[in-house]
């Protein structure tokens, strides 16, 4: 158990410490990262993609890719951004370029998510989620309503300070 718990540390440490920032990309003009796995399987190396993403200038992430553990395409996400660098949509699609699930993210006149509405596969409302604002640009609230429009949840946020 010891073992693992190490194993996992540094995993999550490695992962930290080469993922770029938005600073860091923007700064450094990236367009694109390809991270690649080698693996040593009977005392040959064998080299392929784990990831790969996209960045517009602004340091957004506006394509990703996962990739499986033979190098073949799992999943993408397709982000798009407004002109205050807001997520405002994300597409999920399988490794056949099928929609698997989509985002659209609305925000209030203080830039503030307001309203998130999920689509399934076949692009058909799912759900819609519509946050509460305090004064202070703090979330308080977050009520799902169903595809038909009927309340399924409701999400309270309190802080401490």
């Amino acid at each position: 158990m010891k073992q693992f718990t190490i194993v996992v540390f540094l995993s999550v440490l490695t992962a930290s410490t080469f993922a770029q920032s938005k600073k860091e990309v923007k700064k450094n003009k990236i367009k694109t990262v390809t991270e690649q796995i080698t693996d040593y399987v009977g005392g040959k190396e064998v080299t392929r993609n784990d990831s790969y993403k996209k960045f517009n200038k602004q340091g957004e992430v506006t394509e990703e890719i996962e990739y499986d553990k033979t190098g073949k395409l799992k999943r993408k996400v397709l982000s798009k951004y407004n002109e205050f660098d807001d997520k405002v949509e994300e597409t999920i699609v399988d490794a056949n370029n099928h929609q698997v699930e989509r985002e659209v993210y609305k925000y209030d006149s203080f830039k503030e998510k307001s309203e998130v509405l999920h689509y399934n596969e076949r692009n058909e409302l799912d759900s819609k989620s519509v946050y509460t604002i305090n004064g202070n640009g703090l979330k308080t609230e977050k009520k799902t309503y169903d595809a038909k429009g009927k309340l399924i949840q409701i999400k309270k946020y309190s802080y401490g300070f």
